[in-house]
C-alpha cells in the first residue's frame, strides 16, 4: 500500500461507486474533481442510480455514467451476475467505493481492480486494497470533506469545496418556457417551495408550509411555485388548499427538469433533501429546514443558504422511529423559518 497523498501509477479508468442519494452524489462531485485533477489521462466512470445518475451529465470530470437499476433491468441474481461480469471486463485500475454501504464495496472487489479505495469498515475490510480509518464525529465534518479526505488519501492537494451540476442553456430556457405556461412571469419575486423528499421524518408540516408561503407571497408580493416529486400529489394539494394566496404546483418530469426551475427562483425553501442539495450546487438562495439529520454533514454547502433547526437533546438521530413523534420538525415554529428567509432574501438584495 502506498503512502496516504501518493498518486497511484498507470491509472488509465477509474470507477466511482455512489448508487443511493442525489445529494449524496452532488456532495461527491469535488472529490471526483479531485479525481480528475490528479488522474487527467483516466477516464473516469460513474456507478450510478437511475434516481441520480442524471445529476452528472454535462460534468466535465466525468466520461461515462453506468446506471445500477437494482429494481428494474438488474433486477434478480442472473441479470446482478451478467451486470458484475460486464464491469468486470471493463478492467478498472482503481474503484473508489465513496459509500460506506457492502454492497459498493463488493462490487468493489468483483470488479477486479487491483487498486480499491473506501472507507474502512472491519466486516468487510479485505474487499480494499485502501481503507480510509477516518473517524467523523457527529456534528462536526461535512459530506464533502468526507469525500476530499477520501480520495486525498491516493491524491494530492486538497481540492475545491464546491458541488458541481450543470445546466444547459436549452434546459434553462425551456425550464423559463414551462413557467410562462404556468402563468408564472410577470411577478417581481419567484418562491419555489419544494415540500416533498425521500423521509417523512425530515418533512417540515404542510399547514407550516402554508402559512409560510402566505406571508412570503404578501410581504414580496412573491410568485409560489411548489414543486412536488412522484407520489407527493397529495402533500402539494393540502398546501395549495391551505394557503390564502395563490399558489401554481408543477411536478417535473425529471431531475434536469426540476434543477433548472430552481434556477429560475429568486428563492428555494424546502427540507433537508436532494432538491436542497441541487438549489446549493446552482447557487440559488435556499432556506433548508432540518430535522434528525446532522446539519453540519448535510448542510447545503452554498454561501446562499440558511438552515433552520430545533435544538434537540437526542439530535442527531436519523431514525425512522421516534419516541416523541420527530419533535425537531413537527414543532419548528414557521416564525424560526420566516426569519431565516428574510435573512436570505435580504443578503440576496444586498
Amino acid at each position: 500500500m502506498l503512502p496516504e497523498g501518493d498518486t497511484l501509477p498507470n491509472i488509465n479508468k477509474i470507477l466511482v461507486i455512489r448508487v443511493d442519494g442525489i445529494g449524496d452524489l452532488l456532495n461527491s462531485t469535488p472529490a471526483i474533481s479531485l479525481l480528475r485533477e490528479n488522474y487527467p489521462s483516466a477516464e473516469i466512470t460513474v456507478l450510478a442510480r437511475p434516481l441520480n445518475a442524471p445529476v452528472l451529465i454535462g460534468n466535465p470530470d466525468v466520461d461515462r455514467i453506468l446506471v445500477f437499476d437494482r429494481d428494474g433491468k438488474h433486477r434478480g441474481f442472473l441479470a446482478q451476475f451478467q451486470f458484475y461480469s460486464e464491469l468486470r471486463r471493463e478492467r478498472y485500475q482503481l474503484v473508489v467505493a465513496m459509500q460506506t454501504a457492502m454492497w459498493s464495496h463488493l462490487i468493489a472487489f468483483l470488479s477486479g481492480a487491483p487498486y480499491r479505495l473506501g472507507r474502512y469498515q472491519k466486516r468487510f475490510k479485505s474487499t480494499l486494497t485502501h481503507a480510509w480509518r477516518g473517524k467523523y464525529p457527529k456534528g462536526e465534518t461535512h459530506e464533502v470533506d468526507r469525500n476530499l479526505e477520501l480520495v486525498q488519501f491516493i491524491c494530492n492537494g486538497e481540492g475545491q469545496r464546491k458541488l458541481i451540476f450543470h445546466l444547459s442553456p436549452d434546459e434553462i430556457a425551456a425550464a423559463k418556457a414551462r413557467l410562462t405556461c404556468l402563468g408564472i412571469g410577470g411577478e417581481p419575486f419567484l418562491i419555489g417551495i419544494h415540500p416533498g423528499g425521500s423521509s417523512f421524518d425530515k418533512r417540515w408540516p404542510e399547514k407550516r408550509y402554508a402559512e409560510l408561503a402566505d406571508r412570503v407571497a404578501h410581504h414580496y408580493n412573491a410568485a409560489i411555485l411548489l414543486l412536488r416529486g412522484p407520489g407527493e400529489e397529495a402533500l402539494t394539494d393540502n398546501i395549495q388548499q391551505a394557503m390564502h394566496s395563490p399558489a401554481i404546483t408543477h411536478a417535473p418530469e425529471t431531475i434536469r427538469e426540476l434543477g433548472a426551475l430552481l434556477s429560475c427562483c429568486d428563492l428555494v425553501v424546502c427540507n433537508d433533501s436532494g432538491p436542497m442539495h441541487l438549489a446549493a450546487a446552482l447557487g440559488v438562495p435556499t432556506v433548508a429546514i432540518f430535522g434528525p439529520t446532522d446539519h453540519v454533514a448535510w448542510h447545503p454547502l452554498s454561501e446562499n443558504a440558511s438552515i433552520v433547526r430545533r435544538d434537540m437533546p437526542c439530535w442527531p438521530c436519523s431514525a425512522h422511529k421516534c419516541k416523541i413523534g420527530w419533535e425537531c420538525t413537527k414543532k419548528l415554529p414557521v416564525e424560526l423559518v420566516w426569519d431565516a428567509t428574510q435573512t436570505t432574501v435580504g443578503a440576496k438584495e444586498e
